[in-house]
């Protein structure tokens, strides 16, 4: 798994811990998520999918904090040493590391039930990191990219006629790392979505102490998706879905131009979706309405129910 390792890397893979410096004025960013096979990917899925979904996922949330991928260990456990499907993953997780730029500095092998453990690091200049709990009455609610398709996916997963561009969202998820990185100093607030726009906008208005009102005609969905399902469905998959790994993030109404700006630069829609309107006064915090202002019942993944 060890990528070329850059000069701040003195001690890679092979030794008990890894070794690298860390830039002054510099925070690092750590997280770490877990998938499980059967659960956030098919039980015979290709060892290139579980390499990509795992990076996908994982450097996504260095996306929401606006951070730049420094390093990361890898984790994996799986029933057997098969070379075959040993060799296939490694190499798709080389390709994952250099594609990024986040060397893999370290981990772990175990035998027992196929998951695989991430944790990443990335950087940021101390006291711009991005987090939940900034956004401010008044700001507007973005959300990039289009919502839905990897949720499209999952529903044909299996199927001859699966649609080719559903699956490549799922299985090849492109974390939303340039976008980060221009949102510092911009974005109030950002989360990214794993668990469903829905979802994981009601972990960001709860951290910020908020409540937010969501325009449902504003959601973007892609064209592929309509086509697939009808708009009813597309919707219903693009509010409550997962593993979109787009960002959704808040910005006052001052940076509305920069933000379109931003969009233009890395040709990736930004959708205005609505806005922060009050301190929270719900339990939910989050509003869809529809266009006669009816509010719409959704709901994301949630992991023990």
């Amino acid at each position: 798994l060890d990528a070329l390792m850059p000069n701040y890397v003195s001690t890679g893979p092979g030794d008990d811990c890894a070794v690298f410096s860390v830039p002054s004025e510099k925070s690092l960013c750590v997280s770490t998520d877990t998938l499980l096979a059967g659960v956030h990917f098919p039980l015979d899925a290709a060892p290139e999918v579980v390499a990509t979904r795992a990076f996908g996922a994982n450097l996504s949330d260095l996306a929401a904090m606006g951070a730049e991928p420094y390093a990361a260990t890898v984790a994996l456990t799986i029933p057997s040493g098969d070379a075959d499907w040993l060799g296939r993953f490694s190499a798709a997780s080389r390709t994952c590391s250099e594609l990024h730029r986040c060397p893999v500095v370290g981990g772990n092998l175990a035998k027992g039930a196929l998951s695989i453990t991430l944790t990443v690091m990335g950087v940021v200049p101390d006291g711009t990191a991005l987090l939940r709990s900034g956004a401010g009455i008044e700001d507007d609610i973005y959300v990039s990219g289009f919502l839905g398709d990897s949720a499209g996916a999952v529903k044909q997963l299996g199927r001859d006629d699966a649609n080719a561009d559903l699956l490549g969202r799922y299985q090849n998820p492109e974390p939303r790392l340039r976008l980060g990185a221009e949102l510092l100093g911009v974005a109030s607030a950002a989360i990214d979505i794993s668990d469903g726009f829905v979802s994981d906008l009601g972990h960001l208005v709860e951290s910020s102490g908020v409540s937010a009102v969501i325009n449902r005609s504003q959601i973007p969905v892609s064209n592929m998706l309509v086509k697939v399902f009808g708009r009813a469905v597309a919707l219903d998959l693009a509010l409550n879905g997962g593993d979109d790994y787009e960002l959704c993030f808040t910005a006052a109404q001052e940076y509305r131009d920069q933000i379109n700006a931003i969009g233009k630069q890395l040709d990736l829609n930004l959708s205005r979706l609505g806005e922060i309107v009050s301190k929270r006064h719900s339990v939910s915090g989050a509003r869809i309405v529809d266009a006669d202002g009816q509010e719409i019942e959704a709901a994301g993944y949630r992991h023990f129910l």
